[in-house]
């Protein structure tokens, strides 16, 4: 009889215990669950929602202005990079235009914010890994955009994203395997540029929306997804090109590859069709800025 008490308190023991396991994982996946709803609350906030879409008329200005001057571009009357920096640069010329940019770069910060936070929990429409990862880009692009802004509205210089391309590809071509590296980049930028002419013919942009925003509009969103996808094309080919040559200044990021499209047989007019879609986009992103679920 005294040899069964010590087994049934060993058993009584292991049970505890599983008990206790058992307990502490429902209660992570309590406190997990809680915290994924409070990140949900937050990014479907009005406030955090309206100074997203703050960001997303932001982001529409500075491609109106990137329209502008690859306009100018196309026909030669433009000194100004044909990229963020050069269309934020541009804003800060206009009567008060510092005001402008510190206005646009809090909106842009909350935009960041926005989509950073939908990366956590998933987007509205598709939570799956592709549109989070996509969440995490546009977040990281906003907050890049925002400092820029700052910085340009508050008196500061801002170095061209070209140039800053071109600095980082010479440092990546440094590393091991530098210019696989370089060609990869390239390609991905490529691919990336296939799915926005993709989004753009099949007109998935629309997902992001509440509601339709009516036929003319939509052909806004089409002309500018698809322009913008040509622009990032050739961007991507410099990069593959800089790969393949050893040669990093041939990367120097969307200037370059608008002023190269330039260069081509018929290219003042392609480049103008080019400008023409990044109006149509910056249009379609102010007109639609307050209906963005997603951004």
């Amino acid at each position: 009889m005294a040899s069964t008490t010590p087994a049934h308190h060993g058993t009584s023991g292991a049970s505890g215990g599983a008990s206790g396991a058992k307990n502490e994982a429902k209660g992570g996946a309590k406190s997990a669950k809680n915290t994924a709803e409070g990140l949900a609350s937050q990014a479907n906030s009005p406030w955090l929602k309206r100074l997203g879409q703050v960001g997303v008329a932001a982001i529409g200005v500075v491609y109106l202005l990137l329209a502008w001057i690859s306009l100018q571009v196309a026909w030669g009357g433009s000194e100004e990079s044909a990229d963020n920096t050069g269309a934020l640069q541009e804003v800060a010329e206009k009567p008060f235009g510092e005001v402008l940019l510190i206005v646009m770069g809090i909106g842009l910060i909350g935009y960041a914010v926005w989509q950073l936070l939908l990366a956590v929990i998933g987007p509205p429409s598709d939570d799956s890994t592709f549109k989070r990862v996509s969440s995490a880009a546009k977040g990281v692009f906003g907050a890049s955009l925002a400092v820029q802004s700052l910085r340009i509205g508050l008196g500061g210089g801002s170095k061209s994203s070209s140039s800053k391309t071109a600095d980082w590809t010479s440092s990546l071509m440094g590393a091991p395997a530098g210019r696989v590296l370089v060609v990869i980049v390239g390609l991905a930028v490529i691919a990336w540029s296939g799915y926005l002419v993709y989004k753009g013919v099949k007109k998935k942009f629309l997902e992001k929306l509440e509601g339709h925003p009516g036929r003319g509009i939509t052909r806004l969103g089409q002309a500018g997804w698809i322009s913008r996808g040509v622009a990032f094309g050739v961007l991507g080919i410099l990069f593959v090109v800089a790969g393949v040559q050893s040669q990093p200044e041939e990367a120097r990021g969307l200037d370059a590859a608008l002023k190269t499209l330039a260069g081509q047989p018929f290219g003042q007019w392609i480049l103008t069709l080019v400008a023409l879609g990044l109006a149509c986009y910056a249009a379609f992103q102010l007109l639609t800025a307050r209906i963005h679920k997603e951004g």
